[in-house]
């Protein structure tokens, strides 16, 4: 007898469904697929603990009669394409007939569909097995629902991650959707809680629905016909930037797609506005021949490969270069106030009628902030401060050292480029670079915020609304009792909303969304304790930190050289940069040939 055998078809059901359904997220992925493919306008997507317990799609296409709805279920069994020369040029976002079967022998799965005729029809199937199609109410449309997600392969269920984090991958599949099919109206309710209700819309209003209105007045439209190819879309300005690479969308004929070389494309055009490590925003939709592009390359369809990439990606960074032209002239004007350093701007209402009825409301939102010995001394709005008077508010190392003591001449000190700063010393100069040196200090700051007394407080004078994605809302809830220790106040305030009532005294007003985005960015769910403390702190620093090119004062400067120096280690920032570089006597004599 042989040693090959037949593999049982559930036992070869269930290896096909690994390659298909690697989490709940992708059953999701693949039943709105074949909603859009039905024709439909309306999709609600209902989960509940992260879709492991429950996955339910409904939509309002065009359903399937009883035969067609039990043929779904078969392995291969499409009405997407017939012959080979359909591969060739596939225009749907499903065609290999894989998703409802390899869900279906790993899940137990209830189907009900109709095409608006008088009859409608209903199956269940478990592992693979059915006991057939029952007559059902005559509904237009189909409903999809999958319920506990590998039951019958323990090994696949035991390897999914938290319900959470299950859950942030299924509101990215949606938000993926809606923005590629702004046109199509998308649901999400998870664990009873709505967290899309998308209408149908332009793009640029379906991007603010999605991410929050401060996303809606950052974009800059991209639109570019050459040739074969038309690119449309979205980017976003520098206000959009983020410290990871999530943010960044490309639909390749309807078909949200991963490709590195597209990605890079758009970097390229940013390459001379944004540093390493930093990431812009961007939903861009690509038009192309579909016989120009192969889309049979992976199961999960995400990747793609072209007839012709290296011309793709010249078109793509042509009309991102294009679009992102004038950001340079659109940054704001830092032009000094009177008696007050350049870099420090007072904070407006940046989310139009609603902060401004925010600041305009007399009832009490909030209470004082209290000072550093627990006084009185956020009560009221605080005035526009100095980066010194700041400073000196939040010393957070008690007594520093006098500054004869200091290793540098105070009295002989000065900024070049408004990014140095330079002192004679007795050996030679040394030159002191304004931004690393100031993130060392709030770096060592924040670490002692969190193993000590939390840091200071000030109200700020608008309380800034910051309306964010729903993973970020819900990422930012677990972040805020550190925050507090840093010295933010925050309050939720309805949907996926929370106002920003206080702020560190090191941070300039206005730079809330910046730091808290950031800090979410840069803080991943599974680490914790004394390592969450050191990346908060790491990304808090380095955004509140003054910047390259501000100005400062002379008090300014010794403020935060004084504190640089009375730091643990003041010679390297949190990332490992050089804060001081010493240039000897004998270096200088030696360059101008003395010696």
């Amino acid at each position: 007898m042989g040693i090959i055998k037949r593999m049982p078809s559930s036992l070869a059901d269930q290896i096909a469904a690994g390659e298909v359904v690697e989490r709940p997220a992708a059953v999701v992925k693949e039943l709105i697929e074949n909603a859009i493919d039905a024709g439909a306008s309306h999709v609600s997507v209902v989960t509940e603990q992260g879709g492991q317990k429950l996955i339910s799609v409904t939509d309002n296409g065009s359903g399937m009669g009883g035969d067609d709805l039990a043929l779904a279920f078969e392995r291969h069994a499409t009405s997407k394409i017939e012959t080979s020369k359909d591969l060739a040029a596939i225009k749907t976002l499903g065609f290999r007939g894989e998703a409802l079967p390899s869900i279906a022998s790993v899940a137990k799965v209830w189907a009900r569909s109709a095409t608006g005729d008088d009859q409608g029809h209903e199956i269940s199937v478990e592992g693979s097995k059915t006991d057939g199609v029952k007559p059902a109410p005559p509904v237009k449309g189909t409903t999809v629902q999958v319920k506990t997600l590998f039951y019958n392969t323990p090994a696949r269920r035991k390897f999914l991650k938290a319900p959470r984090t299950e859950h942030q991958h299924i509101i990215e599949v949606v938000r993926r959707f809606a923005l590629c099919y702004p046109d199509i109206a998308f649901e999400l309710t998870s664990n009873g809680k709505e967290l899309f209700r998308l209408p149908p819309a332009d793009l640029s209003d379906r991007i603010g629905a999605v991410f929050g209105r401060h996303y809606r007045s950052s974009i800059l439209p991209l639109s570019l016909s050459k040739e074969a190819f038309t690119i449309a879309g979205f980017v976003g300005n520098l206000s959009l930037v983020r410290g990871r690479p999530k943010e960044q969308y490309i639909f390749l004929n309807g078909r949200a797609v991963q490709d590195r070389l597209l990605n890079s494309a758009v970097y390229g055009a940013y390459r001379s506005l944004i540093g390493r490590g930093e990431f812009p925003f961007f939903v861009i939709n690509i038009t192309m021949p579909h016989e120009e592009v192969d889309v049979n390359v992976h199961p999960a369809k995400s990747e793609v490969r072209f007839r012709d990439e290296w011309r793709v990606y010249h078109v793509l960074k042509l009309a991102v270069t294009e679009a992102i032209r004038d950001i340079p002239g659109m940054l704001p004007s830092f032009d000094p106030l009177p008696g007050a350093s350049s870099y420090r701007g007072q904070l407006e209402p940046a989310n139009g009628g609603l902060a401004a009825a925010i600041a305009a409301d007399t009832r009490p939102i909030f209470e004082p902030a209290p000072g550093p010995a627990g006084g009185d001394a956020g009560a009221q709005p605080l005035p526009k401060r100095s980066i010194g008077d700041q400073l000196e508010m939040a010393r957070p190392l008690g007594d520093l050292p006098e500054r004869s003591t200091a290793p540098y001449n105070p009295e002989r000190i000065w900024q070049v480029h408004n990014k140095y700063i330079f002192s004679q010393v007795a050996t030679g100069i040394v030159i002191i670079d304004q931004h690393v040196a100031h993130e060392r200090v709030l770096y060592e700051a924040a670490l002692q915020a969190f193993n000590g007394d939390a840091l200071p407080s000030q109200t700020v004078l608008f309380p800034q609304v910051l309306e964010l994605p729903p993973d970020d809302y819900f990422r930012l809830i677990d972040l805020i009792p550190a925050l507090e220790r840093l010295g933010f106040r925050l309050r939720e305030f309805g949907k996926d909303t929370v106002i920003v009532e206080g702020v560190p005294t090191d941070v300039a007003w206005g730079r809330e969304r910046e730091i808290i985005t950031d800090v979410i960015d840069r803080t991943d769910r599974r680490i914790e304790g004394a390592e969450l403390f050191e990346k908060m702190a790491a990304a808090y620093s380095c955004k509140a930190a003054v910047k390259a090119g501000d100005p400062l004062t002379l008090e300014e400067m010794r403020n935060v050289v004084d504190r640089l120096f009375a730091t643990e280690n003041p010679y390297y920032c949190p990332h490992g940069r050089p804060t001081v570089v010493h240039m000897s006597s004998t270096e200088l004599d030696r360059r101008f040939e003395r010696i």
